[in-house]
């Protein structure tokens, strides 16, 4: 009996690092990076799939997955050791995408019980090696050791997924492990590998899944070339924030003890988020703006976290609804590791306690700035909106700069009118003076005059009166006789002045004055009490005084 005891029973201990941390996507992604690592210039993922039993179910079951790429290949040595847990002929190289050299067995393992691997140098044939997990985990085993490498050709249905001079291909069989239908899974890899490899895709690497080609997904939406969407508008993008960073003790390499962490952040357009419900939107669906609540974590450009941060120092407002729509990239170089806490699958790495604290001190004031321009649009947009619908009810009327003044000053209440019974009276004045719009659109009227103090509408009558006034407790209406002499000497000397190059502001403020003026006069006549008897020198003495008043009042707030 021997007294050697192995530190590993490897069948039992496969079966235990099945439950590593990967999900489907960051297992794909394994064989992606070692592709690009082998200098592959196109990556193939091929799912075949079966629907399942019922006939009823649009589940979409895989029953094999296949990688292919156009690298440099492997010889026989580094073929026959690639599946070896532990193996990797760049182990604790920080110059690429990889590190640890378990990731692509660790992530094959835990989706299938079988993984195929044809490899491919150039001007040398195709060699094939395998892993089984049921014949390591059989009793006893079936096998013990990963198979030396024999020469195989390539199965005829992945033959166009390699390149034809070098390359290899990855087949992933007795899949055993798959978290949703297949359909679904294949539409949430195109958009993890577009956002991923972003940076690889934007420098000439082409990814396709299932034959579609993969396009780039920026999180900061600040490049749109090789994306779904090349010709929309960029977001806009801040100056970037860097952060000379101090390298652990324990990593310093080549007497480099500081590398740079770079911090990106930008705002999306304000086409695609004009109001609070815009990110409900098909086209926001579509970019994956929807999405875009947290940070995206770029080591050595490739993507290795996206999302909102666990443990951010900021408060419960951060990585909200509001917060889709500015994006936020922070960027490091592989001997940052341990800050970041890579992890050897690279998924989930986030910065520890004291570097998170930093970059949320870096970045705060920036995204305040974003939420303030995201509100102010927001409320640009809702007031365009309500005038669109406002003109197009006919409640618009070419005297907003003038009701607003009025609106924004603040005056003593109104005495005529107070008594008024609101509705009844609009509903009468309305009926009279938009006989022609239809109800919906005489009720969005009212609903103007109910929010502000005065509204002015021209009209048409003949008879000497100009104007007319129709006081409601204030909410008063004042109505423009266009026939009168005086509107039609002032509108004509308007008309001439905005025909005339550089004095169209002229005209616009003659027009607000004189809308001032009489909103002034209104607001002197409605000072009065209705049952209170007044001598008309008095009368007319307090008439001057209040419009003079209010005329001082309305043009100190039209200056401001």
């Amino acid at each position: 009996m021997s007294n050697t005891i192995r530190f590993v029973n490897d069948g039992t201990a496969i079966l235990s690092m099945r439950e590593s941390d990967f999900d489907a996507y960051s297992a794909y992604g394994e064989v992606i990076d070692n592709a690009m690592q082998a200098d592959a210039k196109k990556i193939n993922l091929l799912m075949t799939c079966k629907k399942a039993i019922s006939p009823s179910s649009a589940y979409q079951i895989i029953t094999e997955l296949a990688f292919g790429d156009d690298g440099i290949g492997m010889d026989a040595e580094v073929l026959h050791r690639c599946l070896q847990l532990g193996y990797s002929s760049r182990y604790n190289d920080r110059d690429g995408i990889g590190r640890f050299g378990v990731g692509m067995t660790l992530a094959a393992i835990n989706q299938c019980r079988r993984i195929e691997i044809y490899s491919k140098q150039s001007d040398s044939d195709w060699l094939w090696t395998y892993m089984d997990i049921d014949e390591l985990a059989s009793n006893p085993p079936e096998l013990e050791a990963i198979p030396m490498p024999q020469k195989k050709k390539l199965p005829s249905q992945y033959q166009k997924l390699t390149g034809n001079n070098s390359g290899t291909l990855v087949v992933w069989q007795k899949y055993d492990r798959q978290p949703y239908s297949a359909t679904k899974i294949i539409d949430e890899m195109k958009i993890w590998c577009g956002r991923t490899y972003r940076n690889f895709i934007w420098e000439g690497i082409d990814i396709f899944i299932n034959g579609a080609r993969v396009n780039a997904i920026d999180p900061l939406f600040s490049k749109t070339e090789g994306t779904k969407f090349p010709e929309d508008k960029p977001a806009h993008e801040f100056a970037p924030i860097v952060i000379p960073y101090p390298v652990s003790h324990f990593d310093v390499q080549n007497d480099i003890k500081e590398s740079d962490i770079k911090i990106r952040i930008s705002l999306i357009d304000e086409s695609y988020r004009p109001n609070q419900g815009s990110g409900n939107s098909k086209e926001v669906e579509e970019r994956c703006i929807n999405r875009n609540q947290g940070v995206s974590i770029m080591r050595n450009n490739r993507e290795v976290f996206y999302g909102k941060i666990p443990y951010w120092p900021g408060d419960s407002t951060w990585f909200n609804e509001k917060d889709r729509w500015w994006g936020c990239e922070i960027s490091f170089n592989a001997i940052l590791d341990r800050a970041f806490t890579v992890k050897n699958i690279k998924r989930g790495a986030v910065p520890d306690k004291d570097l998170k604290e930093l970059i949320y001190d870096q970045i705060k004031s920036t995204r305040a700035t974003c939420l303030e321009k995201i509100t102010a649009d927001w409320h640009k947009h809702e007031k365009e909106n309500r005038e669109r619908e406002l003109k197009k009810a006919g409640a618009l009327t070419g005297h907003e700069d003038s009701e607003n003044v009025a609106k924004r000053t603040s005056t003593d209440k109104s005495q005529i009118g107070k008594k008024v019974d609101f509705e009844s009276t609009a509903k009468t004045l309305v009926d009279r003076i938009a006989e022609n719009r239809t109800e919906l659109e005489k009720s969005q009227i009212v609903a103007k005059w109910k929010d502000q103090p005065f509204t002015i509408h021209d009209g048409n009558w003949k008879g000497p009166l100009f104007m007319e006034i129709t006081h409601m407790g204030g909410a008063d209406i004042i109505r423009y006789n266009r026939s009168h002499p005086f509107f039609k000497t002032v509108y004509r000397i308007m008309d001439e002045l905005s025909e005339e190059e550089g004095n169209f502001e002229q005209a616009k403020n003659l027009k607000c004055l004189i809308d001032l003026l009489l909103i002034a006069y209104s607001k002197a006549e409605a000072k009065f009490e209705p049952e209170t008897k007044y001598e008309s020198e008095d009368f007319a003495e307090m008439v001057g005084s209040n419009w003079g008043m209010y005329l001082k009042s309305y043009l100190k707030t039209w200056e401001s």
